[in-house]
């Protein structure tokens, strides 16, 4: 709610000390220029430097015939910052007519793909004239400038393809007018060139997030030697890939945010930073007749719009999860309580336990671990341990075979009992095992009952039907304590550890 009189009296606060008072019993603006008048005449008017103050003061609020909120909105209206809104519209062309580079007026920032290809032009510090000299080496000259200067300054940010490099060349091209006579007409051509091949191609034939990118870098640039406007970005870098939309976040905060505000809509995890979540907004539409709110109240908001919030956390922990040397992948849960719950009594028992060291991560069964690696592996240290039966031990000989994983890396446990196949049950001694399984569901099953075999749990299957392994492992865990384990047992658990940390850093 705004107030004429709070008007009047934040502008007599700004008259001359010394004759404010005079004013104190104005309350709205017709008031104020009367009694200025007043003042201006009479045995104690106002003196000449004292009228032209307070002239200054009130005609910084606009016009005299204008009432209070005329001169308000006037005021805001000066203070309004201007923005910058990117749309696709505005990208660049990968061939460009000099003549409508030249004639055709120039528009405001991104407002067409020509005043992007001003702006390009710009970025690289040269313009139409220099490139269309008529003299050989001048024109030469000046596009290989430009070609070195675009390259570093795309390619400090996109990083999806290093090999490539910016290629200007002038064309020029035989064009029949309208009165049947022919003129030469020279045309800008934007190429990238792959180094590795050598093979060049028009700007326009790349991907589209890339012409997206190249053509924001351009446009943007207009601005740098601009007051600062606030920068509005709807739905940015949707065609880039999700490691270029972190080249695009990495532009933004070195490049953009210094210069200007910047503001943006996203529904993509990869745009969101995990370590800068308070500058995150969840926008929502709430219908009639609350209609869109923004806050960043996380506990309040619908959970299918904290999906991308929840997504970049999820990716962000993974990450972390996955830094650093030393990982062991295996199978699931059970696997990793046995290797944690029998390292303790390896050790003290005098035998080798699990590296400490090791990081056990459970992919959620044999067949994610291929793609598990495949997504860590590459660029960290990983071990992997899983059951040895023949149906899936072709994953990870496709595993070796595609260099995800190096074949010491690949630990089995038949190697440690010396049988074709086996599973991490099967290092137990079978009396161990199966007091496991008794204690766990109330049985009193005995070795001598189970079918011939060498795979303990298929022969528990056999005897007894399907059984949960976890709630076996889950057993150990929570009563391993109460367990006195066979030296057979022990024996294989530190054959094991052993074998896997060999591994560690090998």
């Amino acid at each position: 709610m705004w107030s004429e009189e709070a008007v009047v009296r934040n502008l007599i606060a700004k008259f001359p000390d010394t004759v404010a008072e005079r004013f104190e019993p104005v309350s709205n603006l017709s008031e104020l220029q009367e009694s200025v008048k007043a003042n201006s005449t009479g045995e104690n008017a106002l003196s000449a430097q004292e009228l032209a103050a307070i002239t200054t003061v009130i005609a910084g609020v606009g016009p005299a015939t204008d009432d209070a909120w005329t001169r308000i909105v006037g005021i805001l209206r000066e203070r309004q910052p201007k923005y910058f809104r990117f749309t696709q519209y505005s990208t660049l062309p990968g061939r460009i007519d000099f003549k409508e580079l030249t004639n055709q007026a120039a528009t405001g920032p991104a407002s067409s793909s020509l005043q992007t290809a001003r702006a390009l032009l710009s970025l690289a510090g040269t313009d139409v004239a220099q490139l269309g000299s008529d003299t050989y080496e001048l024109r030469k000259g000046e596009l290989e400038a430009v070609q070195i200067d675009l390259t570093n300054q795309v390619f400090e940010y996109w990083k999806q393809n290093a090999a490539l490099e910016v290629l200007i060349d002038v064309d020029k091209e035989t064009v029949k007018q309208g009165n049947g006579t022919m003129a030469v007409s020279r045309f800008l051509d934007i190429r990238l060139r792959d180094k590795r091949t050598g093979y060049s191609n028009n700007f326009s034939q790349r991907s589209s997030g890339f012409q997206w990118f190249f053509s924001f870098l351009a446009a943007f640039s207009e601005f740098e030697a601009r007051e600062a406007p606030i920068v509005l970005l709807d739905e940015p870098a949707l065609t880039l890939h999700a490691k270029a939309q972190g080249d695009f976040l990495r532009f933004i905060n070195e490049r953009l945010a210094p210069k200007s505000p910047v503001l943006y809509t996203t529904h993509s995890p990869f745009m969101i930073e995990a370590g800068s979540l308070h500058r995150v907004r969840i926008v929502e539409d709430n219908g009639p007749p609350t209609g869109a709110t923004c806050s960043d109240q996380v506990l309040a908001s619908d959970p299918s719009s904290l999906f991308p919030l929840q997504a970049a956390l999820g990716y962000d922990i993974a990450q972390t999860l996955f830094v650093g040397p030393n990982n062991l992948v295996v199978e699931g849960t059970s696997d990793f309580i046995y290797l944690k719950t029998m390292t303790p009594a390896c050790i003290a028992s005098g035998r080798t336990g699990l590296d400490r060291r090791w990081r056990v991560l459970p992919a959620g069964g044999a067949t994610n671990i291929p793609t598990f690696v495949s997504l860590v592996g590459p660029h960290l240290d990983v071990t992997v341990l899983a059951d040895s039966d023949t149906r899936g031990m072709q994953r990870f000989t496709n595993m070796i075979t595609q260099k995800l994983l190096l074949a010491h890396r690949l630990i089995l446990p038949n190697a440690v009992i010396g049988t074709k196949d086996a599973d991490i049950e099967d290092i137990f001694a079978e009396e161990d095992y199966v007091a496991l399984f008794n204690r766990t569901y109330g049985k009193s099953v005995s070795v001598a009952q189970l079918p011939p075999g060498t795979r303990i749990v298929k022969r528990l299957e056999a005897l007894d039907g399907g059984f949960d392994h976890g709630d076996v492992a889950e057993t150990l865990l929570k009563c391993c304590q109460e367990f006195s384990f066979r030296e057979a047992t022990l024996d294989r658990f530190a054959a094991l550890f052993a074998a896997i940390n060999k591994t560690m850093g090998a």
